[in-house]
């Protein structure tokens, strides 16, 4: 299950898992359809990069076609709200490409995400102002329901 979009009603909160082998595509899926469904864009959102991530399958280069590819789809947008934004990565190959994308994203400061990333589950809960019984739960993961899931490793067999 490459990349899983889950919410939690209760704290306002998404969260993104990205785990097994996810593809530059799995990241353009992610990308179309937050633009389909901008309700999502609007919570505060932890995205997890795990430590069993395989990103074998693409490169920088595909990393920064997928980059262009969210500005052209969010620009038109023009979001008016602000959200925060946090990741945590367990992933030594994975944190190659997330410095990459957050050093493209952060010399772009753009009006509607603060970006940042973080070293554990309980900074994520004092940025998003979540008390620790809250940080708890977003740490495990529970009460989150999954809204949509990307991976093309899964629809080619």
């Amino acid at each position: 299950m490459p990349i899983v979009l889950r919410h939690n009603e209760k704290l306002e909160v998404s969260r993104v898992d990205y785990s097994g082998a996810v593809s530059a595509q799995d990241l353009r899926d992610h990308a179309a359809f937050n633009v389909a469904n901008e309700v999502w864009l609007g919570f505060d959102c932890l995205s997890v990069i795990h430590r069993n991530v395989e990103v074998a399958g693409f490169t920088q280069a595909d990393l920064d076609d997928v980059f262009r590819a969210n500005r052209t789809l969010f620009e038109p947008l023009q979001l008016l709200f602000l959200r925060r934004s946090a990741w945590i990565c367990e992933s030594p190959t994975g944190q190659r490409f997330l410095s990459h994308w957050l050093t493209k994203r952060n010399a772009e400061k753009l009006p509607y995400a603060d970006v940042r990333q973080l070293e554990s589950y309980e900074a994520v809960g004092e940025w998003f102002l979540l008390s620790p019984e809250a940080t708890a739960v977003l740490k495990a993961g529970d009460g989150f329901r999954e809204i949509a899931r990307f991976d093309t490793t899964a629809r080619s067999r």
